[in-house]
């Protein structure tokens, strides 16, 4: 894992993870769910339309054979790209918590990078579905001083841990607004999640 080095002078990196793994291809799942019963079926769905060309056969004479093998090979593309997309949409989103702020980077084919300093937040807030506390994660979401400026950490692996983090640091920085530089000497990262 490369560990860039912060963009401001003196800031630390004090957590740099993705989002968890499990619970944020949970969608990505049913699809290839669909895509696997897709492709084992492929031949049965299509024997079934030629069962049906064949019996209405002298009503029309619309191929059902070719028009349901073109839709079911550009259905069986979608949900194969639309997985790939997911992986790689995960692969490319990284949450950052520095000694100054936190900070969300994604994006696949152009990066987004929104971020929000301690001496900002207001509050926050950590939400678990049953699905994101059996992997042990959750959405944390810091709420800024301003209208909109609510940041949201999607499926970020133990969310008690990190929000008690960013309290550590909101409250040294409330303490000592001169300690911006400063932080603990534990380096914490995704090997330890």
């Amino acid at each position: 894992m490369s560990m860039r080095r912060p963009t401001h002078p003196g800031e630390k990196i004090l957590l740099k993870t993705r989002p968890q793994f499990i619970s944020t291809l949970e969608s990505a799942f049913i699809r290839l769910i669909i895509l696997l019963l897709l492709l084992y079926f492929f031949t049965a769905i299509i024997s079934l339309f030629a069962t049906i060309q064949g019996n209405i056969s002298y009503l029309t004479t619309v191929p059902f054979v070719q028009y349901s093998t073109y839709i079911l090979i550009f259905i069986i593309a979608v949900l194969f790209f639309w997985i790939l997309w997911n992986f790689m949409s995960w692969r490319s989103t990284w949450y950052t918590v520095t000694t100054q702020r936190v900070q969300i980077k994604s994006g696949v084919l152009s990066t987004k990078s929104v971020y929000i300093h301690f001496n900002k937040m207001q509050d926050i807030e950590v939400t678990q579905s049953l699905i994101q506390r059996i992997s042990s994660s959750g959405d944390i979401e810091i709420f800024g001083g301003r209208d909109s400026t609510n940041l949201i950490l999607e499926d970020i692996p133990k969310p008690n841990y990190v929000e008690d983090l960013i309290n550590q640091r909101i409250e040294a920085l409330s303490r000592d607004p001169e300690s911006r530089g400063s932080y603990r000497n534990d380096r914490y990262d995704d090997d330890r999640f």
